[in-house]
């Protein structure tokens, strides 16, 4: 059996770069050799798009109603490899994931029905590492990411406004860890969108003065190459281009969290 990590990438605060970040972490682990599944918990669907998805029938919320309907199903049919990026993806579905979110308010130990999920992709024994999306917030869908993953990887834009959601995230992580999964543990805070500014570069300075034990010592500068990625479908780890220096960060941030987990 492989040693599968499962890792979400979590920050209430949105625009922060989490998609961004799993594409391109996921696609670097691709060029180590890893087998990767990247798994789509945001309703809005950013990650699942990028990669070409749209309005996927198998999707990862109807994943869960079938754990929920307690209804047999193949894991497998909700598995799509993506060619041009090389992982694998169960995409969302903006209709049916506003639907769960609301529904999951009333299921039986609703936090753990998304690791029920993953515990079906993980008897697979297909992947090295499952990493899941997360969604922009800290209610019970962050709480079931939290309860499926084994590690926590926090993208924080080098931003005051950015920095300031970290601590309820962590504090949410602690509650999780706590009650319903002993074993998480936070794998690290990545600054992103970095620049020149001085609100830019106080924020990294705040971070690696409060979380020293924390910060990755790769930091994401914010280049256009990122953000056109996604017209080209097509991770920036992936281009070969001698000004591409997001690429170039985002691999030895992937060297940095092979060594972490």
């Amino acid at each position: 059996m492989k040693n599968t990590n499962v890792i979400a990438v979590a920050n209430q605060k949105g625009g922060v770069a989490k998609t961004t970040t799993v594409i391109n972490v996921g696609a670097a682990l691709v060029l180590k050799g890893y087998k990767v599944l990247l798994v789509d918990w945001d309703p809005q669907e950013s990650l699942s798009n990028f990669l070409g998805i749209y309005g996927a029938k198998n999707n990862i919320g109807s994943a869960m109603y079938n754990v929920i309907n307690k209804s047999d199903f193949d894991i497998s049919e909700y598995i799509i490899f993506n060619e041009k990026n090389g992982v694998s993806v169960i995409p969302s579905e903006l209709n049916t994931m506003n639907k769960l979110e609301k529904d999951l308010i009333s299921v039986r130990s609703k936090e753990t029905v998304l690791r029920k999920v993953i515990k079906k992709v993980i008897d697979l024994d297909e992947f090295d590492y499952i990493i899941i999306d997360c969604l922009a917030s800290l209610n019970v869908m962050l709480d079931n990411a939290l309860t499926a993953c084994d590690n926590v990887l926090i993208p924080c834009q080098a931003a005051p406004i950015s920095y300031a959601a970290v601590p309820n995230l962590l504090l949410q992580i602690e509650d999780i860890k706590d009650d319903l999964n002993e074993n998480l543990k936070v794998l690290g805070i990545v600054a992103t969108m970095c620049e020149r500014s001085n609100n830019s570069k106080m924020t990294v300075s705040m971070l690696e003065e409060n979380y020293p034990d924390l910060i990755f010592k790769s930091k994401i500068d914010r280049m256009a190459t990122a953000a056109n990625s996604a017209i080209t479908e097509k991770a920036c780890v992936l281009s070969n281009a001698k000004d591409n220096k997001v690429a170039i960060e985002y691999r030895a941030l992937v060297d940095e969290l092979i060594e972490r987990v």
